[in-house]
């Protein structure tokens, strides 16, 4: 189903795409260009006409077909004028079970496009929108069990720590919680829950915070909120900081996301 704000018809068909729901983000798109930035989501690149350019780390771009990649990893894509999928999915989420195994340690993983070809009419029907949420989440979920049928039985976390992300997404964003808040509720001193916080999922606690708060602000722009009001709804000063924000961590300007893309919801 379409974001009640949205329909679909011939002037918006060509769109880019957007579904998102809670440590998910999908990204369907017909042309795909941004420049280096790196986020908090591990991410899954899927190209569906050719292989698509990727430049990590500030290395000489390589083609791939299909890519795993890992958290908080700088890369720019380019998808060379054909249809591509994005996946970005939360670190804390359960999903990423399935992808922490192929990454084995590494910044990604490049995967051969055979892996996934029996989902090709499904890729169609997601450009195409013809999906609705519920089978997006259906069609993730099947996608990841093929490039991975025994994913991780647990998280690779600290109890502690994922019991603080726990915590902290239940405060934001109507409450930034304090890291002594934190540290109170997960038994460590602030000190350890800092070092801990940092070494296990790859950026502060500010950093983690201000990514649930990017995350809140594309839940209100599904909802049809305008910038402004997302600006101040999501904690961010006015509205040139939530534009800087989501330029820097994903690499797209609000203007250019409210021309070119449609948000699906339920």
């Amino acid at each position: 189903m379409l974001s009640q704000h949205t329909e679909l018809d011939s002037t918006t068909s060509h769109k880019s795409l957007v579904y998102a729901w809670e440590g998910v983000i999908v990204y369907v798109t017909q042309d795909h260009l941004n420049k280096a930035h790196a986020h908090f989501p591990a991410l899954l690149q899927i190209g569906l006409g050719t292989a698509f350019a990727l430049a990590v780390e500030g290395q000489p771009a390589r083609y791939h077909e299909v890519v795993v990649m890992a958290p908080n990893i700088s890369h720019s894509t380019d998808s060379q004028n054909q249809p591509y999928i994005a996946i970005l999915i939360d670190p804390d989420h359960g999903l990423y079970a399935y992808l922490h195994p192929l990454l084995n340690g590494q910044a990604f993983c490049s995967l051969p496009a055979a892996r996934l070809e029996s989902f090709q009419s499904q890729f169609q029907q997601l450009m195409t929108a013809q999906l609705s949420l519920e089978q997006v989440k259906q069609l993730l979920i099947e996608v990841l069990l093929v490039l991975n049928p025994q994913p991780l039985m647990a998280l690779p976390r600290d109890q502690r720590i994922q019991r603080a992300c726990e915590y902290i997404k239940w405060c934001v964003p109507h409450q930034i919680p304090t890291i002594a808040d934190v540290a109170l509720q997960v038994g460590l001193s602030e000190s350890r829950l800092m070092h801990l916080f940092s070494q296990q999922l790859g950026l502060s606690m500010r950093q983690y915070i201000l990514w649930l708060r990017i995350r809140y602000a594309i839940k209100l722009w599904m909802e049809g909120k305008t910038l402004i009001e997302i600006a101040v709804e999501s904690g961010f000063s006015d509205q040139a900081h939530f534009t800087r924000t989501l330029r820097r961590m994903v690499d797209f300007a609000p203007s250019m996301l409210k021309a070119n893309t449609v948000f699906m919801s339920a």
